[in-house]
C-alpha cells in the first residue's frame, strides 16, 4: 500500500510507487481526469499530483498476453499457467504511480491536447507525451480543470 508523502525534504521529489490503492477517493477540490483514449489517469489528491496507467489498459494488456498464448494452442497446461503468470507480472508492473508534490510542479500548461509541466528543485522533468501523434490526449475542459486545481493547490502550499 502507498505511504502518504510527508513534509520532509525527501518528499519534495518525483517518486514512483507500485501503488495498491489505484484510485483513492477524491476529497474536496481533488480532481481526476483520464486521457481521451482511456490510457492515462492524472489526479490531484490532496497536495499530490498522481500519474498512472488506467486499469482498463493494464487489464487489456494482460488479456492480450493470455489470448496470444491461447491462440497458439496452449491455453491450458503449463503454457496457460505461464501465460497467466506473465500477464499478472506485466499488469502488476504497469501498476506504478508517479507522484509529484503539487508545490514542485511549475510551468504547467495545455498544448495541442497534451498536458506538459516541469518540476522545480529536481533533476526530473515530467512531460506527458510530447509527440502529438501519440496517446495521452486530454479534453481541453478536463485539462484546464486539472491545471487550475494543481495551480491553486501549489499556490496554497507555497503561501503556507
Amino acid at each position: 500500500m502507498e505511504t502518504p508523502p510527508d513534509d520532509s525534504a525527501e518528499s519534495e521529489k518525483v517518486a514512483v510507487f507500485n501503488d495498491a490503492v489505484r484510485n483513492p477517493e477524491l476529497g474536496p477540490n481533488d480532481v481526476r481526469i483520464v486521457s481521451t483514449d482511456n490510457v492515462l489517469v492524472l489526479s490531484l489528491i490532496g497536495d499530490t499530483v498522481r500519474m498512472q496507467l488506467s486499469d482498463s489498459l493494464r487489464n487489456s494488456v494482460g488479456s492480450e498476453i493470455t489470448k496470444d498464448v491461447g491462440a497458439k494452442g496452449d491455453s491450458g497446461g503449463i503454457g496457460g499457467l505461464i501465460a497467466k503468470s506473465v500477464a499478472q507480472v506485466v499488469t502488476g508492473a504497469m501498476g506504478f504511480v508517479v507522484r509529484v508534490p503539487a508545490s514542485e510542479v511549475e510551468n504547467l500548461r495545455f498544448e495541442n491536447g497534451h498536458i506538459r509541466f516541469e518540476t522545480r528543485n529536481s533533476d526530473s522533468n515530467v512531460k506527458i507525451n510530447g509527440d502529438s501523434n501519440r496517446n495521452a490526449v486530454f479534453a481541453e475542459e478536463d485539462a484546464r480543470r486539472f491545471i487550475d486545481a494543481v495551480n491553486k493547490r501549489a499556490q496554497r502550499k507555497i503561501a503556507m
